[in-house]
């Protein structure tokens, strides 16, 4: 039997199409243009993996402003047309791994990075973590966004050992924190230890990074990001920012308070995306935003789905089709 080669997610989803992702992205930017109270968003550079859509690329070079953009793509088979799907001849591309490419950019100016893997958290993934930490500039964000979805496992005889061996095999049984089971790892349990990993990686990178650092110099890491949606896809987002004291006093500690998605903490904000007509929202748009939070009227439309729209009408995206 000839070996089939692996699919690979930009052939079997249009992330432009995606509702949660699309309104996650836009959440991301609006957070990102908050970074203005540290530095000219024009002076920042954007690292990310455009894909053969640059949605994110598109989005914040035209939204913020950013010109020094660098996709990482690893499929150089595909050069062509990914080269060919390039919005703006801002973008640089940079062809291999992210394992390979990240210790050899520049990291000589502030940076916002978005790195979309397509797979799960492991080793390969934290290793990036720790390159982040090591190099961005106070002042950085970055954010990782990895699948989430369990290990597919057998219906008929459910094994919950085998979702936490999958999970060790990944990140090395150091890394797995003790409360984690098979059983917590069900459902959205598998994002929670990743979040809980990610995070514990990334207060070691900054410990072993500060220890070489004068006082004035040394970073703290302000978590902001912790988003779990599913659209074809069970995904999480984690990150947030690496800044020293300066930098710090720039930001007060309500600077991103006023954004309901951001998580300074542990709990994770969850975007479901409303199934309702075209009609329907605009009826509920008629009555935002003083209908929120409780979205009570009209009665006849399902209370769940105005509640969610509710949530993420200001991101939620506006798809048309269009004769050419």
């Amino acid at each position: 039997m000839i070996a089939q080669p692996p699919i690979r997610s930009f052939e079997q989803f249009n992330y432009a199409l995606r509702p949660a992702k699309n309104i996650e992205r836009k959440m991301m930017c609006e957070a990102f243009a908050r970074l203005s109270r540290i530095q000219p968003l024009t002076r920042y550079r954007y690292v990310g993996m455009g894909s053969k859509e640059f949605c994110d690329f598109s989005l914040i070079h035209r939204q913020l402003g950013v010109s020094d953009m660098v996709s990482i793509e690893q499929c150089k088979e595909e050069r062509t047309r990914f080269k060919f799907n390039r919005p703006y001849s801002c973008i640089r591309m940079r062809w291999g791994t992210t394992h390979e490419v990240l210790p050899l950019l520049k990291w000589n100016r502030r940076c916002i990075v978005w790195l979309d893997y397509e797979g799960w958290l492991d080793d390969s993934i934290l290793g990036d973590v720790r390159t982040l930490v090591g190099c961005l500039r106070s002042g950085s964000v970055f954010v990782i966004t990895v699948k989430v979805k369990p290990g597919e496992l057998n219906p008929e005889e459910p094994d919950p050992r085998q979702r936490y061996d999958e999970l060790v095999i990944r990140v090395g049984k150091g890394r797995v924190p003790p409360k984690v089971t098979g059983v917590t790892l069900a459902k959205w349990g598998l994002a929670d230890a990743s979040a809980m990993i990610t995070h514990n990686e990334i207060e070691q990178a900054i410990r072993n990074r500060n220890g070489k650092l004068k006082d004035v110099d040394r970073l703290s890491y302000v978590p902001l990001f912790n988003i779990h949606y599913a659209d074809g896809a069970q995904m999480a987002s984690f990150g947030g920012l690496l800044v020293n004291a300066m930098d710090h006093a720039r930001l007060n500690e309500t600077h991103f308070a006023d954004l309901p998605f951001i998580s300074g903490d542990d709990s994770p904000y969850l975007i479901e995306s409303p199934v309702l007509t075209h009609r329907e929202i605009r009826l509920l748009d008629t009555g935002l935003p003083a209908a929120l939070p409780n979205m009570n009227r009209p009665a006849w439309m399902p209370l769940a789905e105005r509640r969610k729209y509710g949530k993420v009408y200001r991101y939620f995206p506006s798809f048309s089709e269009v004769e050419t």
